[in-house]
């Protein structure tokens, strides 16, 4: 490990990215691990040791880069409990883990960790078996929905799940329907990802018969292909960045579901919002918080008509969950004052996404 090369206040303060092992045993052709020989760890004992330095240096926020990390369920849980054993409040370890393999002996110790402390990154990529069967992915769709459904309501884990947009064979139809289902299992985030050909992997043994269209600069995004024209996969793009902006980001958490509201469909509900944002703003980043509250008071009340009483106290307690005392121009007329100070700064602490989500503040 570098980390003997950073001082103990670099340790405390940033993100360390450590392995417990390397490779992985799928092959999705859109992986650079698909390439990789098979997984292979660290003797056990050394590993623990020098992540316990690590801790004892005071590193808070621990980010394990493992591709399958409850692959080995032995090591998986050895670790599991050592970080349990250390933690201190505020700490937070992130995983990466196949979301069709939970067993018993893995879930008791996780449900052990207090809300906040353990964040699983959880790659989905796609719920139509036809495609994944056509990438070379095997996942039980049936099972990975039943683990995330039950860390959602047994557990206090922040769920980070991932979609990839524009494999080959999958139609905007089929990707909005994978999205409403994952949208449905209720975690804390989506990431939205749009398909990359990295260099030397097997997805691009079907560009062929797929049109597959990429994107000749790093980091090498699908442009089209037959199933999803370029406007179409500019228009997945601009949703992810506004999902990121508004859901992800754990600034909205309860102005969020009034957006999707009563619509069968999540992702259509949302797309409507997306396609509105920009085209008044013909922008998807750099929109500061503050417009952005204004633009969502605008759709909710003007646009969908919905009662400005609920939208204002939904949008008001969103933006002062982050510890925020201020009370945005916009809402102010039908804010009471005792809700908040128009003179008070905004400014707050910042927290981390996943505190916001939780609604609790910075250690």
């Amino acid at each position: 490990l570098p980390y003997g090369l950073y001082t103990d206040e670099d340790i405390a303060h940033r993100i360390l990215y450590v392995e417990a092992s390397r490779g992985c045993p799928f092959h999705c052709e859109f992986c650079l691990s698909s390439l990789d020989v098979a997984v292979r760890q660290p003797e056990p004992d050394r590993f623990l040791g020098a992540l316990a330095l690590l801790l004892d240096r005071g590193a808070r926020h621990l980010k394990f880069v493992d591709r399958t990390f409850n692959l080995n369920l032995k090591v998986s849980r050895t670790i599991l409990e050592f970080c349990l054993e250390r933690y201190q409040p505020g700490m937070l370890f992130h995983f990466e883990m196949i979301p069709d393999r939970l067993p018993d002996a893995l879930r008791e110790v996780i449900q052990r960790f207090p809300p906040g402390a353990l964040q699983f990154e959880v790659g989905i990529q796609t719920f139509n078996e036809e495609v994944a069967t056509r990438i070379s992915r095997r996942q039980n769709n049936d099972q990975a929905a039943h683990n995330l459904r039950w860390l959602r309501q047994e557990t206090g884990v922040h769920l980070h799940a991932d979609l990839i947009a524009g494999l080959p064979g999958e139609t905007l139809e089929s990707f909005a329907a994978g999205f409403d289902r994952l949208a449905a299992l209720q975690p804390q985030e989506i990431q939205l990802g749009m398909l990359k050909r990295l260099r030397g992997t097997p997805i691009s043994r079907h560009d062929a018969e797929w049109r597959m269209v990429y994107n000749p600069n790093p980091p090498y995004e699908i442009l089209q292909n037959s199933a999803l024209d370029f406007g179409t996969v500019q228009s997945l793009k601009r949703f992810a960045r506004v999902w990121d902006l508004t859901a992800n980001s754990g600034n909205f958490i309860e102005t969020t579901p009034i957006l999707l509201g009563t619509d069968p469909s999540p992702f259509h509900a949302f797309r409507q919002w997306a396609n509105w944002l920009h085209a008044q703003t013909n922008r998807t980043d750099a929109i500061a918080l503050t417009r952005l509250l204004e633009l969502l008071w605008h759709y909710l009340t003007v646009v969908r008509g919905l009662d400005a009483r609920r939208i204002a106290d939904a949008l008001l307690r969103d933006y002062q969950r982050a510890g925020r005392s201020d009370v945005p121009k916009v809402l102010r007329p039908l804010t009471p004052p005792a809700r908040g100070s128009r003179e008070r700064s905004g400014k707050a602490r910042p927290r981390l996404r996943q505190q916001r989500h939780l609604g609790i503040g910075n250690a």
